[in-house]
């Protein structure tokens, strides 16, 4: 996907939970807006979305799913899982194909059947996978993720790999820059920290 708009975003599924970094550069092509920007949003306690592509488009991505999320919790009476979460970002996608956000989106949690991680595109495409990287920087990290990527991992080792790959993005990607906003979710949670590169 051809953007104006860069980002690095790595996700990798753990035994033990699943872990989310991205880069914090918000550009417009060549044009650097803020080296500050969230790219990452907790949706719920445990389930967490990122996204690359085009700021406005994922913001308001973002404040329909959480309206989204309570409208389903109210009407189900239980907490939505991962998988729900990620088929209704894929259902409002594709419902957008023709006129669609611009936006690469990757969504981890934790929920009674376990960790999962999703990867989407703008089509609506719903990917389950171990591991991902979305955005400008995307090659760049998967070099690093298919090296170094073993099943297993613990958050604890993951971090540290997503941690590499996204500075691995930031180091050869012009659109991907300033510090790293890494996301780790188990089951007791959202536990969130920032790197600086």
């Amino acid at each position: 996907m051809s953007l104006p708009t860069g980002a690095t975003i790595v996700g990798i599924k753990c035994s033990d939970g699943a872990v989310i970094a991205t880069d914090s550069l918000i550009s417009w092509g060549t044009f650097i807006l803020t080296d500050k920007g969230v790219k990452a949003f907790k949706l719920t306690d445990t389930i967490v979305l990122a996204s690359a592509g085009l700021t406005s488009d994922y913001q308001m991505l973002v404040n329909r799913l959480k309206a989204n999320i309570r409208l389903y919790e109210f009407d189900q009476k239980k907490s939505i899982s991962v998988k729900a979460l990620s088929k209704m970002i894929a259902n409002t996608l594709y419902r957008m194909k023709m006129t669609p956000l611009y936006v690469q989106t990757v969504v981890v949690g934790h929920d009674e059947e376990g960790p999962a991680l999703y990867t989407l595109d703008m089509g609506g495409s719903l990917i389950p996978d171990d591991y991902t990287a979305a955005g400008s920087g995307a090659q760049i990290a998967y070099g690093v993720l298919e090296k170094d990527y073993k099943e297993g991992l613990t958050v604890k080792e993951a971090e540290k790999l997503t941690v590499q790959a996204v500075k691995a993005g930031i180091a050869r990607d012009a659109q991907s820059g300033g510090s790293i906003h890494i996301m780790i979710v188990t089951k007791d949670g959202v536990y969130e920290r920032v790197v600086d590169n």
